[in-house]
C-alpha cells in the first residue's frame, strides 16, 4: 500500500554506484520489470526533486524503479564531458552496471531526448515514456519557438537563492499549493555549490539543451519502441505543440495530455500520472 501523500517527497535513502568512473547517486525502489527514469536539466534538477513524489507509487504498481542523478546534477559527480552524448552513455552504462537485461525508460524534458536515444540504440529497452521532451528536431510554429528560446534564456539566467528558486518552481508547476517549502529548499540545495559552478562552466547552448544528433528522421523510419508521450496543457516553457509534433513522428506513439498541469505532471497530476504510465507499461507489448 502506498502511504505517501501528494506533494510529499520520498525519504528513500540514496545509494551510490561507480558508473564508468563517475560516482553516481541514485534512488531505487520496488521489484518487477525495471524502469529507468531520467530527469531534466533545469536548475536544481535531480531524481529526488523531479520524481520524489511518485517513485514509491510507481514501485507499488509493479516496477523496479531506478532513478539516477545525471552527470553534473544532484549528488552525482561532475564529468569532464558535459555533452548530451556523455549523458546518454552514462545512462546506458548505469543500466548495465545495475544488471538490467530488459528495461523500460522514462525521461522528462532534457531527459526525454536521452530516453528516446536509448530506445533507438539500446535493444534492452522494451517501452518508453517521454514527458515534455526537449531537444527533438521537430518543426514548430514561430510562436512556440519564441517561447522555447525565451524559456531557455530564463533558465540560464537563474542565480541561486530561495526566493529565485520558489519563483522558478512556481513557473514549473501549475498548482502553486504544491510548491512547498520542502520542495523549494531541496531544489535550491541541488542548484548551489558545485552544481551551479558546473552550469557556469558550460558554454551558451551547451548540454543538456543542444543535442548533437538530429533524430527526427530516425524516429520516423527506424524507431519501433512503443512510446507514450505525455504533456501538460499548462506547460508555459515547452508548449504542447512540440508534443503533437513528436507524437506524429513516432509510428507507435500514444499521446496523453494532462489538464491543470505544467511542466512536471509527476507533481501536478501525480495520481493520474502514475496510473497512465503504469497502465501503458503494464499493457501487453
Amino acid at each position: 500500500m502506498v502511504t505517501q501523500a501528494a506533494g510529499e517527497i520520498t525519504k528513500i535513502p540514496g545509494q551510490y554506484l561507480d558508473v564508468g568512473g563517475l560516482r553516481t547517486h541514485y534512488l531505487q525502489a520496488g521489484s518487477g520489470h525495471p524502469l529507468l527514469i531520467l530527469h531534466g536539466g533545469a536548475p536544481g534538477a535531480s531524481a529526488r526533486v523531479l520524481y520524489g513524489g511518485c517513485i514509491e507509487a510507481l514501485a507499488a504498481r509493479g516496477f523496479a524503479v531506478y532513478a539516477p542523478d545525471a552527470p553534473g546534477f544532484g549528488l552525482t559527480g561532475f564529468p569532464s564531458d558535459p555533452s548530451v552524448e556523455y549523458r546518454i552513455e552514462h545512462a546506458m552504462t548505469f543500466a548495465t552496471a545495475m544488471g538490467l537485461d530488459r528495461y523500460h525508460v522514462l525521461g522528462n524534458s532534457a531527459g526525454g531526448y536521452p530516453a528516446l536515444r536509448l530506445a533507438l540504440d539500446d535493444p534492452r529497452v522494451t517501452k518508453a515514456v517521454i514527458i515534455a521532451t526537449g531537444g527533438v528536431d521537430v518543426p514548430v510554429s514561430p510562436e512556440t519557438q519564441a517561447v522555447l528560446d525565451e524559456h531557455r534564456k530564463y533558465l540560464a539566467a537563474y542565480t541561486p537563492g530561495l526566493a529565485n528558486m520558489r519563483q522558478l518552481t512556481l513557473g514549473t508547476l501549475h498548482r502553486p499549493e504544491l510548491v512547498t517549502d520542502e520542495l523549494v529548499k531541496l531544489r535550491y540545495e541541488m542548484s548551489v555549490g558545485p552544481n551551479y559552478e558546473a552550469r557556469l562552466r558550460q558554454p551558451p547552448g551547451a548540454a543538456p539543451a543542444r543535442p548533437s544528433r538530429a533524430i527526427a528522421a530516425e524516429l520516423r523510419t527506424r524507431y519501433s519502441t512503443k512510446t507514450l508521450v505525455l504533456w501538460g496543457k499548462n506547460d508555459h516553457g515547452n508548449p504542447i505543440e512540440s508534443g503533437y509534433r513528436i507524437a506524429e513522428l513516432i509510428p507507435s506513439a500514444e499521446l496523453h495530455t494532462f489538464a491543470n498541469c505544467g511542466h512536471w505532471p509527476m507533481w501536478d497530476q501525480r495520481e493520474r500520472f502514475v496510473a497512465v504510465v503504469a497502465d501503458f507499461l503494464n499493457a501487453p507489448a
